[in-house]
């Protein structure tokens, strides 16, 4: 699945609104962005919707950063 990573920066600066120019590539969503865990679902959630997929609770975690939430996607 192929994944525009401006479009999920959006998403995410939405959720925990900011910038998305603040988020980087590599940016941790808990330690650098301070998401909590409340934005983390909300932002699951989102993705889920947006790209018509379901993400399984055991792999929530996997998702740390927007790298990370692309590799995962596209490895769909």
């Amino acid at each position: 699945m192929k994944v525009d990573k401006n479009e999920l920066k959006d998403l995410i600066a939405e959720i925990i609104e900011t910038e998305a120019s603040a988020i980087g590539d590599d940016s941790n969503f808990v330690t650098d962005l301070a998401m909590n865990s409340l934005q983390m679902l909300d932002c699951v959630a989102e993705i889920e919707d947006r790209y018509d997929i379901r993400i399984p609770k055991g792999d929530i975690n996997k998702l740390t950063s927007v790298d990370n939430v692309i590799e995962y996607m596209e490895g769909l």
